[in-house]
């Protein structure tokens, strides 16, 4: 993500830092230029928040560090509950 601040980065390029980088490892150019995607784009807004939920939720359930089928069962739910009614895909078996 070498990119100058007068060049946008691309949904793709965001969606990679959001999922991928530790808070604060990048650069102070790559998270301005992501700050700034942030506010113009609904659609990563929206995946940010989603990998805040996924994240928040994991932490929450696996602060002990165990795993079992419950604990799978209650992290899938806590999930969905985060997600609002609206990003959910009705037509989405697993969901």
């Amino acid at each position: 993500m070498g990119t100058s601040l007068s060049s946008m980065l691309t949904c793709k390029e965001v969606s990679h830092a959001l999922a991928s980088e530790e808070p604060g490892s990048s650069g102070w150019r790559n998270r301005l230029s992501v700050k700034l995607h942030l506010l113009m784009c609904r659609h990563c807004r929206r995946y940010s928040r989603q990998i805040q939920a996924v994240g928040d939720a994991a932490r929450q359930i696996f602060s002990d560090g165990t795993e079992d089928q419950t604990s799978r069962q209650r992290l899938r739910n806590s999930i969905l509950d985060q997600i609002p009614r609206s990003e959910k895909n009705p037509s989405d078996p697993q969901l």
